[in-house]
């Protein structure tokens, strides 16, 4: 199996949040999480996903086109690692796409 590049697969996921669904959103925002774990890998996603411009496009998309709150995605300022915050991140668009979406 080969994984996808961070932005290609980060791509994917813009475009599936664009078809609005829902559930098939929330179910590629957990995969990217669990390709953050990935020990090759998992690097590029956590870079990726804690840019400002990337993370900003994602959460637009969340916020028009599945109706996301973006203060539903919003995590508290504490001093924390790349990685911690980039999970962080993650875990709070799926769980924003949970609750608006009654998943």
């Amino acid at each position: 199996m080969t994984m996808a590049s961070a932005s290609e697969f980060a791509e994917q996921l813009l475009e599936t949040i664009k078809s609005k669904d829902a559930l098939k959103s929330m179910t590629q925002v957990q995969q990217y999480k669990e390709n953050m774990k990935d020990a090759t890998v998992g690097a590029d996603y956590v870079t990726w996903i804690s840019e400002p411009v990337n993370l900003t496009r994602i959460h637009q998309a969340l916020a028009e086109d599945l109706g996301v709150p973006p203060r539903v995605m919003a995590i508290k300022r504490v001093l924390m690692s790349r990685p911690q915050r980039a999970y962080l991140l993650v875990q709070a668009m799926e769980l924003g796409i949970k609750k608006v979406h009654k998943l």
